[in-house]
């Protein structure tokens, strides 16, 4: 993040009430009021850390909260009228109620039976969930979770196939689609099987040795020895989760949203739609979607909760979408538009502007986006990065340095990028996953040199995987086992420092931008897969995951973790981003598979230990 949008979001309130969250929606006519109360298991012992869950049918969002140590919850003020409450946890059927809140107070204690059938705790679990609970006795199994993960979850959970049960035919069906179908399930040409290259060379590589593995151990039974993650305590309770319906253009929203545990993990065709978020100053979210027709942008009222979608138009008429994007200093957003430019929307103005590329110019804005302290947008981009001069609408690229020898081999091509970042200093950082690497612009000279990562030390690897990171091709979406594929990333507006999500790995990295030495620091959750990060104003690092529906906090400081859980099923987050106006901070992040964006706001005081590991 540069000084410029660190300066952006430095104005702005937050009330609190008694040491009780509260949103301005609260205050609306017809008196504010609470729902409190406990929740017990059958036998009559208080529950920690079960989200509890509210909303009303005249409101577009969920306010979620934790019970604490002795089983109780209590909701921040909410408006008056009919609500829905329901209390889950894996492996118990949920508890709900529904009445009217009318003002003052209401009690409602909820319980909740444990679950006999295995089959019905099975599809409550969340990605991390199914991957810790696959057989892995065996170096042999371990590997191909560590390969079924690196190229079958790259765009999507775990969850999602994994609580479906197929035979290895079945299985090999679908590896096989894996290979030519993109994230968006739309097959593009680069990706249909020739005689010479057949799709996705790396997924095609394990299609078979998948195919077996998963016919054995997600066919004929059902898993029997369950590694459920343990519900969280202390701090990981202390906070409100606010979790507002993002609308589609295209079709209504469905129930199906990843609320209700027990119907398991959503489908994607009924989902996929904000891809980044980004506060304004004036407490707006700004959000990129490369999916909704008619939308570049749509901005999220969090007062009401009303999107407003925005729309520019391409070349051909169509409505150019956007897959990353960031707010600059002057309230201008920017996106990467599908069309291979910067796009911009003027809040102030209302201007919606695309800046073309000169005719002939091969290198494309690519998926994320950042800015700099002058206002230049940068963009990943073939192998590199790319800058606009907004006042002249000039274009630069600045290419990285080829592969070094013996990384992939004849199957190189162009090396893709993924992540990028602008530090203090508007040097831009730039992830290059298939090759482990980081690359950095320096905003001075322009030249552009790489650091390297540690290879990965995974004592599962065999000499097959070996040759495959030097022969085939890898990403961040496919990958052998032993790739650290770093992902996104983000610099600290404070500090010489980048930190960047190592995807395949399930590691953070951190990177002295002015040494270069790297430090890595293990997720507390294997399996979880880091996709993207932001730094907040006390230099603690947020960071999202693909498998684990959660958002995890790290405090470099102390060098230690801790998980808030999050309440629907399939998040799919593929951004964090933080409003840093609030104290404590507010983060802010897409479920890009459920259509919804979720708000944190943590209680300001507890006496309770933290819930945090090492």
């Amino acid at each position: 993040m540069s000084k410029w949008k660190w300066l952006s979001l430095m104005c702005g309130t937050v009330l609190v009430v008694a040491g009780v969250w509260t949103t301005p929606a609260a205050q609306s006519v017809g008196g504010p009021g609470v729902i409190q109360g406990s929740v017990k298991s059958a036998d009559g012992a208080p529950m920690e850390g079960v989200i509890v869950s509210a909303r009303t049918p005249n409101r577009s969002f969920t306010t979620s909260v934790f019970t604490d140590r002795q089983g109780n919850y209590m909701f921040p003020s909410l408006d008056a009228g009919q609500y829905n409450v329901w209390a889950q946890a894996v492996g118990f059927e949920a508890g709900r109620s529904e009445f009217a809140l009318a003002g003052a107070r209401v009690d409602r204690n909820l319980t909740l039976a444990s679950l006999k059938d295995t089959a019905k705790i099975v599809k409550q679990m969340s990605g991390v969930e199914f991957l810790r609970s696959l057989p892995q006795s065996t170096a042999a199994d371990r590997r191909m979770v560590h390969a079924f993960k690196n190229n079958c979850t790259g765009c999507h959970t775990a969850s999602y196939p994994l609580q479906n049960r197929w035979d290895s035919r079945g299985w090999g069906v679908l590896v096989d689609l894996m290979t030519v179908f993109p994230s968006s399930g739309v097959p593009v040409p680069a990706m249909r099987p020739t005689t010479s290259a057949p799709g996705n060379r790396m997924i095609a590589a394990y299609r078979n040795e998948l195919a077996e593995y998963l016919g054995r151990v997600r066919g004929a039974t059902e898993l029997s020895d369950l590694k459920l993650l343990p519900r969280p305590t202390g701090e990981a309770t202390q906070l409100v989760i606010t979790e507002y319906d993002l609308p589609r253009t295209d079709r209504p929203l469905h129930f199906d949203n990843g609320s209700d545990w027990s119907m398991g993990t959503p489908s994607r065709i009924i989902g996929r739609a904000a891809h980044d978020v980004w506060p304004d100053a004036g407490g707006n979210i700004w959000m990129a979607d490369d999916m909704v027709p008619q939308r570049t942008f749509a901005k999220l009222d969090p007062r009401t909760g009303k999107v407003t979608d925005y729309a520019i138009k391409g070349h051909d008429g169509k409505t150019i979408a956007t897959h990353s994007n960031t707010v600059d200093h002057t309230g201008k957003v920017w996106g990467s538009g599908d069309e291979g430019n910067f796009v911009m929307l003027d809040t102030r103005t209302g201007q919606l502007k695309s800046f073309a590329r000169p005719a002939g110019m091969r290198p494309s804005v690519g998926g994320t986006v950042d800015v700099d302290s002058k206002g230049n947008p940068w963009a990943t981009s073939t192998n590199g990065a790319i800058k606009l001069d907004p006042a002249t609408g000039e274009y630069t690229h600045y290419e990285g340095p080829p592969a070094p020898e013996g990384i992939c081999g004849a199957d190189c091509g162009g090396w893709g990028t993924y992540g990028i970042t602008v530090d203090k200093d508007d040097n831009a950082w730039v992830t290059n996953p298939g090759l482990d690497r980081v690359l950095k612009v320096d905003s001075r000279t322009g030249r552009t040199t790489a650091v390297y990562l540690e290879p990965l030390v995974l004592p599962e690897a065999t000499d097959v995987d070996r040759q495959r990171r030097r022969t085939v091709r890898a990403s961040q979406n496919s990958a052998p086992p032993g790739h650290k594929a770093p992902r996104r990333l983000a610099a600290d507006p404070n500090a010489d420092v980048v930190w960047v999500a190592l995807y395949t790995s399930d590691r953070i990295a951190r990177i002295d931008t002015k040494t270069h030495q790297v430090k890595e620091y293990p997720l507390p959750t294997r399996y979880a897969s880091p996709y993207a990060l932001a730094v907040d104003k006390n230099g603690v690092v947020w960071i999202n995951t693909m498998n684990h529906d959660a958002l995890t906090k790290f405090d470099p400081r102390t060098e230690r973790f801790t998980e808030y859980y999050l309440p629907t099923r399939g998040t799919e987050i593929r951004h964090v981003q933080v409003d840093n106006t609030t104290n404590p901070v507010t983060v802010w992040a897409p479920y890009n598979r459920t259509n919804k964006v979720v708000r944190l706001q943590f209680r300001a005081s507890t006496t309770q230990q933290t819930r945090a590991s090492r």
